[in-house]
């Protein structure tokens, strides 16, 4: 018993240092960090506040959301992180589960809601000993080692082959939507995923090393990432090309009603998307286009257009009536909604910046 007492004591002892040391660091970070926080502080404040009205107050009426449009922009903003989440976990699972370095039921809502548990669950294992891992300097144990090995491999089938696939199996199942009814859209999804995750991965890297002023990763692997990203653009337009030319040409009423919509009333979308991805992708081919500044422009013009992308995959496919004499269907998000996912991206962001601090996982970048 006095053994285990003493283990116990050493135990709290060891979390009050960890806990002093994460304080110490967050109130050290300098005015501008406390100056971001708050201000993200209020932003999640906002979102939260009209969460509450949505869900307990007011209800869905304060929405953009109809019985005819029932999937506004919590469904776009959905599947854009679903999506952009999974390929990005995709590309560190890598790490670990083949020790790459680049140069250094029956319904099919009850079942991706079941993956996305089982997803969690096992990134959560392998982000336990990916941190335990970088906390001992880069080497932990052979255990350690080997659980993080295996768990980020079962990670990476569990991501391609049982989240984000079906998810888009999920769309492509419902024959009544024409734009979604397509047996590519399971492995565009996929494309799509990698080339946002990636977008992301870059943006924040350089992001992080900017406010940090450490180099997190070398040139190398920035521009190796870069033409990563190039590669599955260009999947994804292939893809979309012939999306696009079965839609117009097929003859199908649903099909030129949707090309209609796209070329016309959300003519913006169309372009945002399609345009912001071709221009990326052939920015991304040259040199000086996966230079920082150059990958940094990529970046963010690929994450804005796969948010044009997304919200033409749900909102544009929604708007053709599935029955005569229903008359002009639109969909405007208002301002609760746009609250509520800015609170969601302001409450991962303070996250983010908090536990760059309290637990930093990146290490600087020396050597070759």
């Amino acid at each position: 018993m006095k053994d285990i007492r003493k283990v116990y004591d050493k135990v709290l002892a060891s979390m009050k240092d960890e806990g002093n040391s994460a304080l110490a660091s967050i109130k050290d970070a300098g005015r501008t960090f406390h100056i971001i926080l708050a201000i993200l502080l209020v932003l999640m404040a906002w979102g939260l506040i009209s969460w509450v009205r949505i869900m307990f107050i007011e209800g869905v009426g304060i929405t953009g959301s109809s019985d005819l449009v029932p999937w506004g922009l919590y469904i776009v903003c959905f599947v854009f992180f679903v999506g952009t989440s999974a390929g990005a976990s995709l590309m560190g699972l890598m790490i670990h589960g083949f020790g790459l370095v680049l140069h250094n039921p029956t319904s099919m809502l009850v079942y991706t809601s079941m993956t996305y548990a089982g997803f969690a669950t096992v990134m959560l294992s392998e982000l336990f000993f990916a941190v335990k891992i970088t906390r001992m300097g880069g080497e932990g144990s052979y255990w350690d080692e080997r659980m993080a090995k295996w768990l980020a491999i079962g990670a990476l089938l569990f991501a391609l082959m049982v989240v984000h696939a079906p998810h888009g199996a999920l769309f492509a199942f419902l024959k009544a939507r024409e734009m979604w009814n397509t047996p590519l859209l399971p492995a565009h999804f996929v494309t799509v995923a990698l080339a946002s995750g990636i977008a992301v991965m870059i943006h924040i890297t350089i992001t992080t090393a900017k406010i940090t002023k450490k180099e997190i990763v070398s040139k190398e692997t920035l521009s190796h990432m870069g033409g990563l990203l190039a590669f599955f653009l260009g999947v994804t337009l292939f893809m979309d090309f012939f999306d696009y030319l079965v839609m117009k040409y097929s003859g199908k009423p649903g099909g030129l009603e949707i090309w209609h919509f796209l070329t016309t009333d959300f003519i913006h979308f169309f372009l945002l998307n399609t345009l912001g991805m071709f221009s990326a992708m052939v920015f991304l081919l040259f040199k000086w286009g996966r230079t920082i500044i150059g990958l940094f422009i990529a970046s963010s013009v690929t994450i804005i257009s796969i948010l044009a992308y997304r919200w033409d995959l749900i909102i544009v496919a929604q708007i053709p009536p599935l029955f005569p004499g229903i008359g002009e269907i639109y969909y405007t998000p208002t301002v609760p909604e746009v609250a509520v996912m800015v609170g969601v991206v302001a409450l991962v962001t303070f996250l983010y910046l908090v536990l760059t601090r309290v637990l930093p996982m990146e290490e600087p970048f020396q050597g070759n």
